[in-house]
């Protein structure tokens, strides 16, 4: 049991615990965390540990326990998590689920996932099992990297048939013992390995669509008359039963069938299978489907139950934008910048203001949606047209939103200008566009919240484009480039867009190497600027087009690719440095308030530079330590002093 703590938590328990003086001395570790154990998962019978002799002491008395571990010993919630050290999934054997599945059935689901070998398997009570890969490195727990961590979780849980409803870094597992661990290796697996695995699913997913064409199916009225749909109505076997009868009380829903009609034609379909479900779980089921927030089935679940092809999505005419009440969002797109451009290309408050003053260019009386206005803010951030700024929290939040690129801005109002004055086509099919949410499982796009780095306000190089006769002869130069970076070269005659977009991928790539993602950069400016610096000190060695000392693609390239590093690495160095100066003239109080905004940085959704804000909280720690070190010090020095000079005191009378 010992030396498995060990290989799940490392240094995060200690042998020992600290006594106050020690604590008072040395500071308190962040990285130190606490494990729950639990008896029976209630609140009064869970107990926090943080030594590895009190985790070890508690294994015979208690069942349960977290392998991730918190900061916190009095609330085991998401928002305590400190580190996640295992992905965990719960394979559960109860109501017929997975019902006779052996250890070498669950290797062979694992083996056909695609997934690593297993850590630890535990088998449980009710014959199911625990499935747990330990991380290489344990990884700090945010908010964004919890979230992604459920993501992959519940993708692992479908994939191996695992409870997808038992997901979340904070759960509780069986603690394993000698009798109940089926399985234990000394493999461990790198978080980035899993989120790999993770793409490639999505993007297989993403493939089968295309695949499933041939399993098409077109609105919801022949969703009932579909092959696939047609085998799950001829019954199913026990472990299947819940499922199926919810996706087909959906599928009733969907097709127009009141909540009474999907009850008998469910009940009928019922004594089809083997065996049958009682008719109150039938009826159970198909309230609440015609109640929740479902209306139609996931063609993943039909495909599932029917193992059949099976896709479809609902096709509509586009009407003229006047008569719609959803408009397309590149049209929306084109009035949000007109209305920004109108204030002098920059508006600051609250959101729900600001999209409460656009209106649509056809009618003036129709205003944009609130919830159009957020997708089409973070359509346009993802272009790089329009950057968006949040200060403050709440209902006193005030967002600032900026137009960064002129250019491709005109080029985005003048293409939806097209589109709304050609005709549309009486069916515009497959239609990416139009804002209507059609089934379930659709994948959500990602709303930016900004750039929260403090940078310098510098002013950026004047941007001269190339015209498009300038490009007719090299390849066009990519839309998605900064163009201020696309300047930087184009200046020195880098006029070849396959060139500006592989330079590019190499700036891309010295970020990546600092943690540093790919919206960040474009979005922060004073990450472009030293883009650009990087590219001029490039050219000063390895030569450009316009001076006809260029050295070739590769060599130029490469020593980009490395000074880019290098400006980032000691602009990085800088900025610690100034961060140390500066809290070394904090009061404590003032200090204790950086380092607890600090702490709030990091649990935003997105984190410009989280490497850079960790190292400033370290650094706080630090400063905090040492000056806990310095009182008890100077404490004890007057101390001493005080004792001596009493000492001398009465030396000095007894001596007369």
């Amino acid at each position: 049991m010992r030396n498995l703590a060990q290989q799940i938590y490392g240094s995060q328990l200690t042998e020992y615990s600290k006594k106050q003086t020690q604590k008072q001395k040395n500071g308190y570790s962040s990285r130190l965390g606490w494990v729950f154990v639990s008896k029976d998962f209630t609140k009064e019978t869970t107990k926090a540990v943080r030594t590895y002799g009190s985790l070890f002491n508690v294994s015979k008395d208690y069942t349960y326990f977290t392998p991730n571990t918190f900061y916190r010993n009095d609330l085991r919630r998401l928002s305590t998590l400190r580190w996640i050290n295992a992905m965990s999934i719960d394979i559960d054997a109860k109501n017929g689920e997975n019902e006779g599945m052996t250890l070498p059935d669950l290797q062979e689901s694992i083996t056909q996932a695609g997934l690593p070998m297993p850590s630890l398997i535990v088998q449980t009570p009710s014959k199911g099992f625990h499935v747990h890969w330990f991380l290489e490195q344990p990884k700090r727990a945010s908010n964004k990297l919890n979230a992604h961590y459920s993501r992959i979780q519940t993708c692992m849980a479908e994939m191996i048939r695992g409870d997808v409803h038992a997901v979340g870094p904070e759960r509780l597992f069986r603690l394993p013992t000698d009798e109940n661990t089926v399985f234990h290796s000394q493999n461990r697996v790198s978080f980035d390995t899993l989120c790999e695995w993770f793409q490639l699913v999505q993007e297989q997913d993403q493939v089968d669509v295309h695949t499933y064409k041939k399993g098409f199916c077109k609105g919801y009225e022949s969703l009932l008359k579909h092959p696939a749909v047609q085998k799950i109505l001829e019954g199913v076997t026990k472990g299947q039963r819940d499922t199926a009868c919810y996706t087909l009380a959906l599928a009733y829903k969907a097709a127009g069938y009141d909540e009474k009609q999907a009850e008998q034609y469910l009940h009928n379909w019922n004594q089809k299978n083997t065996p049958q479900m009682r008719q109150i779980e039938v009826k159970r089921k198909v309230k609440s489907a015609y109640n929740g927030r479902f209306h139609a089935p996931s063609a993943k679940k039909i495909r599932e139950l029917s193992g059949m092809l099976f896709s479809y999505v609902i096709w509509e005419e586009a009407k003229p934008r006047e008569e719609r009440t959803y408009s397309h969002i590149d049209e929306w797109e084109s009035d949000v910048l007109a209305f920004i451009r109108s204030r002098g290309g920059k508006v600051s408050g609250s959101q729900r203001d600001i999209a409460d003053q656009i209106t649509s260019s056809v009618d003036a009386e129709k205003k944009i949606p609130y919830a159009t206005f957020k997708k089409v803010v973070a359509r346009l951030e993802e272009q790089e047209i329009l950057s968006k700024k949040v200060s403050g929290k709440g209902r006193g939040a005030s967002t600032k939103l900026t137009i960064i690129d002129e250019v491709k801005a005109r080029r985005t109002q003048s293409e939806a200008s097209k589109k709304e004055n050609t005709h549309t086509p009486k069916n515009n099919g497959l239609n990416s566009n139009t804002i209507k949410d059609t089934v379930v499982g659709g994948t959500a796009r990602p709303l930016s919240t900004g750039s929260s780095l403090a940078l310098p306000k510098e002013t950026l190089p004047p941007v001269i484009l190339p015209t498009s006769s300038t490009l007719s002869k090299p390849a066009p130069i990519p839309g998605n480039v900064p163009s201020a970076f696309v300047s930087a070269l184009y200046n020195r005659s880098f006029v070849d867009g396959r060139f500006i977009f592989r330079a590019w991928g190499k700036i891309q790539l010295a970020f990546k190497a600092f943690g540093i993602t790919y919206h960040s950069i474009a979005a922060t400016d004073g990450y472009i600027r030293l883009a650009v610096d990087a590219v001029a000190v490039t050219v000063e060695k390895k030569g450009s087009m316009i001076a006809e000392d260029f050295q070739g693609d590769e060599s130029f390239l490469k020593y980009l690719f490395g000074t880019m590093k290098g400006l980032f690495a000691k602009y990085r160095s800088d900025q610690i440095t100034q961060f140390v100066e500066k809290i070394e003239g904090l009061g404590d109080i003032t200090l204790s308030h950086v380092g607890m905004e600090l702490e709030d940085e990091l649990k935003a959704a997105r984190v410009v530079d989280r490497e850079l804000v960790e190292t400033k909280l370290a650094e706080i720690e630090r400063e905090q330590s040492a000056r806990q070190r310095r009182k008890y010090y100077n404490n004890h020095s007057a101390f001493d002093l005080n004792s001596s000079l009493n000492q001398f005191k009465l030396f000095m009378k007894t001596d007369d």
